[in-house]
């Protein structure tokens, strides 16, 4: 009971001084749009809001994009999109220190506010800092550190703050995936894991609002969007500034990439596949090791669809290749039926060739490395096919 106390005690202290504290005339709000990183996790780039006070002495960073490791079961709910984000806040240095530590640059746009403007945003962040409102449940998509910005704006200013988009957001038709493509032209590995993590939802094409779940789209939003201040529209902020630069690095890019990868793969199944088929021999290990990788990787996929909350993986069409059941099928697949294994080889044969035939027109955007695999399942299929129907005329 004590303890309870003292803690109710505290939460109505910190809410007093949230509620009290307010900023002066000159205060000065900024966004703060990083750099995209080296990691994956960063690879997207970052935005912030920073609010500084000369006369108070106050240069502060709020940011939506952070977590906390010290949740009880962090990595299963992370993975299963259960983890929540949180608004947290930290000194202008230490926000500096850790992208220069990170090698990333730092452009900060200047808000065209006036004092009643500010001090209307500045109260709405604290009171979203509060901590019963701080935490959310994150989604790449929609809900994020940029998304959470843009709503702020629409929500402290109303009918006063217009996003005027850039044209090329209305015609360009970009999916959500066509636009987390630009980031991973050195990220082959990360490319290919997320076209199989991600299904439908990501070839959903992005509404110009949309656009600004990334950061630099939501940088280009507030440079192309307008408020009014005393009765005049006006440019929503100044021209951004680079206060962080960075320095120029060869980016390190992974020789090994999916697609070679898939594509040895591919020649030495095919070239198994033709000795077999010359010699007469069988290479069901082969067959084993390959067709229960593919079921793993169906397993996982099948478990981001059915077992998590990330919208982004659901209905995914990769299950039509990557099929779950192969893992254990193959196992056993001498013990099955013939009459199972030869409708099975021709259905899911069949399906694949079928992927590969509307490949241009396939609903799921499938990144190119699949068809190497695809290609095996159809070769592997088809001198199962033929083995089994040698071993019925014997």
């Amino acid at each position: 009971m004590k303890n309870t106390l003292i803690t109710l005690f505290f939460i109505l202290i910190n809410s007093f001084f949230v509620q009290a504290q307010s900023i002066s005339d000159g205060a000065r709000i900024s966004l703060l749009t990083g750099s995209p990183g080296t990691e994956l996790y960063n690879t997207f780039g970052h935005s912030a809001i920073r609010i500084k006070d000369s006369r108070q002495g106050l240069d502060e960073v709020y940011n939506y994009g952070t977590f906390d490791f010290r949740t009880s079961n962090f990595y299963v709910k992370f993975a299963r999109g259960k983890l929540d984000y949180m608004l947290s806040k930290e000194t202008y240095k230490q926000f500096e220190a850790g992208f220069r530590y990170e090698n990333r640059s730092v452009v900060e746009q200047v808000l065209n506010l006036t004092f009643d403007q500010k001090e209307k945003l500045y109260k709405l962040i604290l009171e979203n800092y509060k901590p019963e409102n701080r935490f959310y449940r994150y989604d790449f998509f929609f809900d994020n550190c940029a998304t959470r910005i843009r709503d702020l704006m629409t929500t402290a200013f109303g009918a006063e703050f217009t996003y005027n988009y850039p044209k090329e957001w209305e015609t360009s038709n970009l999916t959500f995936r066509n636009l987390i493509d630009l980031y991973l032209t050195n990220h082959h590995w990360s490319d290919f894991g997320i076209d199989l993590a991600l299904g439908l939802p990501t070839d959903a094409v992005a509404s110009p609002s949309d656009y600004m779940f990334l950061p630099d789209y939501l940088a280009k939003g507030f440079e192309t969007a307008s408020i009014k201040r005393d009765g005049e529209i006006i440019p929503f902020t100044k021209k951004g500034v680079l206060i962080i630069p960075r320095k120029d690095i060869e980016p390190s890019v992974f020789m090994i990439t999916p697609l070679k990868l898939m594509w040895t793969l591919f020649m030495i199944g095919a070239f198994l596949s033709y000795l077999s088929f010359k010699n007469a021999l069988r290479i069901h290990w082969f067959d084993v090791l390959y067709f229960n990788v593919i079921g793993l990787v169906g397993w996982v996929v099948f478990l981001l669809w059915f077992f998590t909350d990330h919208i982004a993986t659901k209905d995914n069409l990769n299950l039509l290749w990557a099929v779950p059941v192969y893992l254990p099928l193959f196992f056993f697949w001498n013990k099955l039926s013939f009459t199972f294994r030869k409708w099975l080889t021709l259905v899911l044969g069949g399906i694949n060739v079928i992927i590969l035939l509307f490949w241009m027109v396939f609903p799921q955007h499938y990144h190119i490395a699949f068809i190497p695999l695809i290609l095996i399942i159809i070769i592997r299929f088809f001198f199962l096919y033929k083995e089994l129907k040698t071993n019925q005329t014997m």
